[in-house]
């Protein structure tokens, strides 16, 4: 028997069942449908995740910050003694008492001293190929004071700021061009009491003072925490009167109408509050103030709740906080000039990965420089392995699906062993084989697979354009930025000729239980069958 008569005869079998076949062929294709429509949705849904983190700035942009502190000292370098457990102790009360003694040992012995941001650390990552630049930042807080006003305590950075995200936040003026220009937040500028718009608008080209650092006399600080006054909100002039209350306090104590022990824990408050910082964060531990005066080149608008709350822009924390900024130059020669600044590096840096690069080695590179860093790469993994996981599922159910239409087609095939006994024994008598007549009928089972699984491919194909519609909006409506993906569902030609050949393979599987059954049938018997 040619394969031409084994497909005409096969057809004709189906042929001659047709609502039975109809309704395995409905089965099949719903099955390979589901199936087809799962895989698209969870590849698409992969690939969307892929070019929204990938096709964003943000997501090669890895944020760098060295430690202020010190650097807890690792476990295995601790002493053995210092951990040792005596007595009968259970292995799991052991392990509990370790980790106190592990958080003991923290507690009263200093750390590691942290990495610091160095210049030959920024070269060293930026030598990696696949980063394409490294912007550093110093960041501190500074005593702000226009003109003669009251001053104020406010974060200050210093580093590239000639960038989209800040120049679309530039409500008045312009970037600064100059070497003695900066930014300021309208918002600082309102504590500074700026509060018409005729004063606002007049402020181009007014002078600003940065204090950083700390060798101011503490005196008039302690004053006005004794008084309960906000010390951020002093004048030069009221500071100088509070120096001199502090000393006419100081030398009449005496003859306050105090006991002795009383009088002794006013010296004692007066001489705590003159050993604090005079304004909270303020060049903390550095011996040396440098005052400076600037130029307000422009004036920014602060973040909105949405720019907030948008993890992909590219900004660092530095940019978000400051209320001050200073370009890169301007900044290194500031804080050039005081010590401690200059011994302990950049405060942080923004690594920036070219786009295709591999974002993962740079930020194990940066990892074992002893560097803190923020990315977006736990996020992308984390959305990555939810599709996966919810994809898997969905595959499975629809693949349940396609094997109860396998089961359909073995039940219709069974049923059309027993119906054609006597044509199966002519066809042997004619000088059919049993491996002829066992192919007869897994072509069958291959038949209805081919057909149920184009047709359940084109089904699948149809109800994805609905489907991508919906959702794209439902996923729209939880972004803050438009969707840089054109379409959820992928239909790949892996997808196309895989979900075809599956569901060829798994009908044809099904029908091999029939087909052997047919196969085994003696044509003496079968002519008899009636």
């Amino acid at each position: 028997m040619r394969l031409d008569d084994l497909i005409g005869t096969a057809v004709g079998g189906l042929w001659r069942q047709k609502a039975r076949t109809a309704l395995t062929l409905l089965g099949v294709t719903v099955g390979v449908c589901a199936l087809a429509f799962c895989l698209s949705l969870g590849f698409g849904l992969r690939k969307m995740i892929d070019d929204e983190f990938r096709g964003r700035p943000g997501f090669w942009l890895v944020h760098v910050r060295a430690d202020q502190g010190t650097v807890p000292v690792p476990e295995s370098e601790i002493p053995p003694k210092a951990l040792a457990i005596e007595g009968d102790v259970s292995p799991e009360r052991k392990a509990r008492l370790r980790e106190r003694l592990v958080e003991k040992y923290h507690r009263e012995n200093p750390g590691n001293p942290p990495a610091r941001l160095t210049p030959e650390k920024v070269a060293e990552i930026a030598g990696h190929p696949d980063v394409a630049a490294v912007e550093t930042w110093h960041f501190t807080n500074a005593f702000v004071r226009l003109e003669a006003g009251p001053s104020r305590d406010v974060p200050l950075a210093a580093g590239r700021i000639d960038r989209p995200t800040i120049a679309d936040r530039i409500v008045l003026g312009r970037m600064p061009k100059e070497a003695d220009e900066l930014l300021v937040s309208e918002a600082l500028l309102y504590d500074l009491g700026v509060r018409s718009e005729a004063e606002f608008a007049a402020l181009i080209g007014r002078k600003l003072t940065l204090t950083v650092g700390e060798a101011h006399d503490r005196t008039p600080f302690a004053a006005a925490s004794l008084l309960g006054l906000r010390v951020t909100d002093l004048t030069q002039v009221q500071e100088d009167l509070l120096a001199k209350v502090a000393l006419l306090l100081k030398d009449s104590i005496e003859e306050l109408a105090l006991t002795s022990a009383e009088k002794q824990l006013l010296l004692r408050l007066m001489a705590d509050a003159a050993k604090k910082p005079e304004k909270p964060h303020a060049g903390r531990g550095l011996e040396k103030t440098v005052a400076v005066e600037y130029r307000i080149a422009g004036v920014v608008r602060g973040l909105t709740r949405r720019e907030q709350q948008d993890e992909t822009r590219a900004d660092g924390w530095e940019v978000r906080m400051a209320q001050v900024l200073l370009p890169t130059a301007s900044g290194d020669r500031l804080f050039d000039q005081i010590p401690a600044f200059r011994d302990r590096g950049f405060r942080s840096a923004e690594v920036r990965v070219r786009p295709g690069g591999d974002l993962r080695s740079v930020v194990e590179t940066i990892d074992r420089a002893g560097f803190q860093n923020y990315n977006s790469l736990k996020y992308y993994d984390s959305s990555k392995r939810e599709v996966t996981l919810i994809s898997a599922g969905l595959n499975l159910f629809a693949m349940i699906s396609l094997f109860i239409a396998a089961l359909g087609i073995t039940n219709t095939l069974v049923t059309s062993v027993l119906e054609r006994t006597r044509e199966i024994g002519i066809l042997k008598a004619l000088g059919a084989t049993d491996r002829q007549v066992l192919l007869l009928f897994l072509m069958e089972g291959a038949l209805v697979g081919l057909i149920g699984g184009l047709a359940g491919l084109a089904l699948a194909w149809l109800l994805s354009i609905p489907g991508d519609r919906l959702v794209r909006h439902l996923v729209q409506e939880q972004s803050h930025e438009k969707l840089l993906s054109e379409s959820v569902f992928e239909f790949p030609l892996w997808l196309i000729v895989g979900a075809v050949l599956f569901s060829v393979v798994v009908t044809t599987l099904a029908a091999l239980y029939p087909a052997r059954r047919a196969a085994r049938i003696q044509p003496v018997e079968a002519l008899r069958h009636e």
